[in-house]
């Protein structure tokens, strides 16, 4: 099957010679979606585009903590193009890569986090091994300045002040100056490394004393964690080694305080949404190279249909509550295997058991949820065709784990099986306007996280069951 043709209705794989941009466009009078295709020469960012899309192809997506807005032209032009309209445009000539991040939060990723870490110290003054906790403040994401106290034991503690930064896309480094509060007095450098992404991680550190006694000297062994860093995404999952990535939003405007919530809510949704479109073209690719049923790329490339109809409509009502031009930049994922194997089979039962039975499944169920009470008529319409079809992209995942535990590997069964057992971390919840919300058709983050439960729950049963008729 040549899926190239997929690639370039949806503006993804383009003439190398032009950038694109694919316009998701919706008029402030709600009638109706539509796709156009405009064409530029030259776009300022062509010089990043190459780079973000080898590192796609490299498996490595880099995230893009602060995506820049447009230049001034291209903002000009795209408003002079609609006339005001509301528009959601899809840049395939600056793509980047975002976080994944709690739509719950006010659509804002968080620069300003407070993190716990527990682990072992060693050194200093007491007993040669003793219990290392602490909290950081840190302020920023890929480059940050931090704060933190910590306690070696119940003999000393420590307060040190420094910055850190993520390294690639799977280690961080820091460095700061400490002052040893307890047994012995002294001060001077810390410095920490270790693999980590902006929610967790492993700090292996060390402090070496410049003023003070020299034997107050200390290293430490710490996993931390950064709470509000981690949630489960909507939906189908562009994943990107262990890493989900999000179309950035490269435009937009300041909201009315009254509508924030709503138009931040509605810019989260359509990130996801359109990262589901490529995720579901290379989910097809990849199920035709492990060799699966024609029926289940089929229904991926179906799916992708789908993802490209709600990230319009939610686009359309996030231009809406913002009141001005937004856009979105599209990611492009090419297979990541060409040639099947048990881990390329693991891997995609995997995603589909977290991505689709648990995420998708939640995203139907929010959707039901939000279209019961929803009074919004644009809303109401939006949601009354998301919900069925998420649910189908649902069950379309539990095709492919059911197909994938009767091959009858034992690593798949074994992956699967432990992933039943894992724990999830939900989103950190936050003030928000219940009422409002409702009447827009949106959860609140603690009923999504109820939402969530709910379908985690008859998930594990319906795995088991298929667990042990498989077997």
């Amino acid at each position: 099957m040549d899926h190239g043709s997929d690639m370039y209705r949806y503006g993804y794989g383009l003439p190398p010679n032009m950038a694109c941009a694919v316009l998701l466009t919706s008029g402030v009078e709600q009638t109706g979606t539509f796709i156009t295709l405009q064409t530029k020469n030259k776009l300022e960012e062509e010089d990043s585009t190459m780079e973000i899309q080898a590192a796609l192809e490299a498996e490595g997506a880099k995230v893009n903590p602060r995506p820049g807005a447009p230049h001034p032209d291209l903002r000009r032009w795209i408003r002079q193009t609609m006339g005001g309209a509301a528009i959601a445009a899809t840049l395939h000539g600056a793509p980047a890569h975002a976080d994944a991040y709690c739509s719950s939060l006010h659509g804002v990723q968080n620069s300003v986090n407070v993190g716990v870490h527990l682990g072992f110290a060693f050194g200093a003054l007491g007993w040669p091994v003793k219990l290392n906790y602490g909290v950081t403040l840190r302020l920023g994401r890929q480059a940050a300045g931090f704060a933190r106290i910590e306690g070696l034991g119940i003999s000393a503690f420590h307060l040190t002040a420094g910055a850190t930064g993520i390294i690639g896309e799977s280690a961080f480094l820091e460095g700061g100056l400490t002052k040893s509060i307890g047994m012995g007095s002294a001060a001077g450098l810390h410095l920490g490394t270790g693999p980590a992404n902006n929610a967790v991680g492993l700090l292996l550190g060390g402090f070496i004393p410049v003023v003070g006694p020299s034997s107050d000297w200390s290293a430490q062994i710490a996993p931390f964690l950064f709470p509000r860093e981690i949630c489960f995404p909507s939906g189908r999952a562009l994943r990107v080694g262990a890493s989900v990535a999000l179309p950035p939003v490269l435009a937009g405007p300041e909201c009315p305080s009254a509508d924030k919530a709503l138009a931040a809510g509605w810019v989260d949704d359509a990130r996801a949404e359109l990262a589901s479109v490529p995720a579901f073209l290379r989910l097809a690719a990849e199920l035709e190279v492990v060799g699966a049923p024609a029926d289940l790329r089929r229904d991926a490339i179906a799916a992708a249909d789908d993802e490209q109809r709600h990230a319009a409509a939610a686009l359309a009502l996030a231009s809406r509550w913002s009141g001005g031009v937004l856009a979105l930049g599209p990611l492009v994922a090419p297979p990541r295997f060409d040639r099947p194997s048990e881990a390329a089979l693991t891997a995609l039962a995997l995603e589909a058991w977290q991505d689709g039975c648990l995420g998708e499944g939640t995203a139907a169920l929010a959707a039901r949820q939000g279209l019961a009470r929803a009074r919004d008529p644009q809303a109401t319409r939006a949601l009354s065709r998301i919900a069925p079809d998420e649910e189908r992209h649902a069950e379309l995942s539990w095709r492919i784990v059911e197909w994938a535990l009767r091959t009858g590997v034992t690593r798949v069964r074994d992956a699967v099986a432990d992933a039943v057992l894992g724990a999830t971390v939900l989103c950190a919840t936050a003030e928000e306007d219940a009422e409002l919300l409702a009447w827009n058709g949106r959860l609140t983050a603690a009923e999504r996280n109820q939402a969530r439960a709910e379908i985690e729950d008859e998930a594990r049963r319906r795995v088991r069951l298929l667990l042990d008729t498989t077997a």
